[in-house]
């Protein structure tokens, strides 16, 4: 029997069952058209038919207890096929593409470099006014007129670089210096910079105007600016130096008793793209937790939420050994304030009942440092 090569896919199974015969006219009785029958083996034969009666000579063939297998696949529709995988490919390749030259015209992040008078929040916030966010097209920025803009902002900005790099704004904030506070001092003069008590003096040059004991404040004359007493006095450029005990308070609150909301450990996560003000969610977490801390992370398109999970928990600490590490804290924290010169020559305490089950530590340490400017 020949084929008529309609636009039809032509398949050759592999036939295998114990009677190969009654498998053939079973098919025949069914109408399922046979081609090119060939005998591999006693159990085995090969056959030719149309892909569309596949299905119905698979179940034909598994009633008869035979097995199917498929060897080989022809014919126009699975070129067709083919080409419209092909084409499905290329489509998809040209979307693709055309989606990230999409997105490369556009700014998915926003770098700001201040400095410490202002912060990256303001220049956010001017951005916001201005109309500058994320997803806006890079052709609706003109740079330069940000730069004015942002500069014209506040009085603390002396300028502003911005520029395109990639799919982000970097902008780079330059402040304004201010003068250092001036000191109401004669010319010349060593003065205090902190109030203390004095202990030593040491000058190179120059006349002490203080002495050991005494209790000076800031801006106060140290050391003056020349040598000799009454008419043989001469000016000099004072050098030396003063030390003092300088005294410094600092406090912690801290919690000992009552309930207080802890992490478990716990946490789950979503992920998404924000495009266009849109989220699309790459993983959405299931969130059970009856009570949790939400981290939100919006830096650049990719963005997630975190769920931390959190369960109140009863608070019985120690309070002798609570206000003992609170000392070592609020130590450690004035050390890294004060120059390596420095050293704590004496510490008191106080312990404050602030209720709700929390205390207030009050440190007062006593440091000897160089107080001269």
């Amino acid at each position: 029997m020949n084929f008529d090569y309609r636009k039809l896919s032509v398949i050759t199974l592999e036939i295998s069952g114990m009677n190969t015969e009654q498998i053939l006219n079973s098919l025949w009785k069914n109408n399922i058209n046979l081609d090119n029958i060939r005998k591999v083996n006693a159990v085995t034969i090969n056959v030719d038919i149309y892909g569309e009666d596949y299905e119905e000579a698979k179940k034909i063939i598994k009633r008869a207890k035979g097995k199917v297998k498929i060897i080989k696949r022809r014919g126009h529709i699975l070129k067709i096929s083919r080409a419209k995988k092909q084409m499905s490919f290329l489509i998809g390749g040209i979307i693709f593409l055309c989606i990230i030259f999409s997105l490369s015209t556009r700014i998915w992040a926003i770098d700001i470099q201040t400095e410490k008078n202002v912060s990256p929040y303001d220049i956010r916030k001017y951005l916001n006014e201005f109309g500058i966010r994320q997803g806006l097209k890079k052709s609706e920025i003109n740079v330069y007129e940000l730069e004015k803009k942002l500069e014209d902002s506040s009085p603390e900005i002396l300028w502003v670089r911005a520029r395109m790099e990639g799919s982000s704004l970097k902008v780079i904030v330059e402040e304004k210096v201010n003068p250092p506070e001036l000191l109401s001092h004669k010319s010349g003069e060593i003065v205090a910079l902190k109030d203390g008590e004095v202990k030593r003096i040491f000058t190179e040059f120059g006349t002490p105007a203080v002495i050991p004991g005494q209790i000076v404040k800031k801006g106060d004359t140290l050391i003056y600016p020349y040598e000799g007493t009454g008419e043989q006095s001469f000016e000099v450029n004072p050098s030396g130096s003063v030390i003092a005990n300088v005294f410094y308070e600092r406090s912690l609150d801290i919690k000992v008793s009552g309930k207080a909301m802890e992490r478990t450990g716990e946490k789950v996560s979503d992920m998404y793209l924000n495009l266009f003000g849109k989220k699309i969610y790459l993983k959405k977490a299931t969130n059970s937790f009856s009570n949790y801390d939400k981290i939100e992370n919006k830096d650049g398109i990719l963005q997630s939420n975190t769920y931390y999970e959190t369960e109140e928990k009863d608070i019985n600490l120690n309070k002798d050994e609570v206000v003992k590490e609170s000392l070592k804290k609020l130590e450690e924290f004035l050390i890294k304030d004060l120059t390596n010169e420095a050293k704590i020559v004496g510490r008191e305490y106080d312990v404050q009942d602030i209720g709700d089950g929390k205390i207030k530590v009050i440190a007062q340490f006593a440091v000897e440092e160089d107080i001269s400017s």
